[in-house]
């Protein structure tokens, strides 16, 4: 499981060096390419937002092969008022 720089968003990164294309993750995980998009930008406002933001970082976690949890966290730091709706970071 890759790790994470915890100073900054760089998830593109990660998914660029497993060679992995965000047309592949979409197919597997349902989401659109400019929701996944919009994740490695860190362009977190046009996304839904609350536990719809956490589903979406954790699904992308597991296609690109980063722990769950620490994205969350991370996602957590970016959006602290974005931690409503029972969006834990279990």
């Amino acid at each position: 499981m890759a790790t994470l720089p915890l100073n900054n968003w760089s998830v593109a990164n990660v998914r660029q060096t497993s060679g992995i294309s965000l047309e592949e993750i979409a197919r597997n995980t349902k989401l659109k390419v400019t929701t996944l998009k919009a994740i490695e930008d860190a362009n977190f406002d046009v996304l839904p937002g609350g536990i719809y933001n956490i589903s979406y970082i954790r699904q992308y976690a597991r296609a690109i092969g980063v722990d769950e949890g620490a994205l969350v966290k991370m996602y957590r730091t970016l959006r602290p008022d974005d931690n409503q709706n029972g969006a834990d970071g279990r």
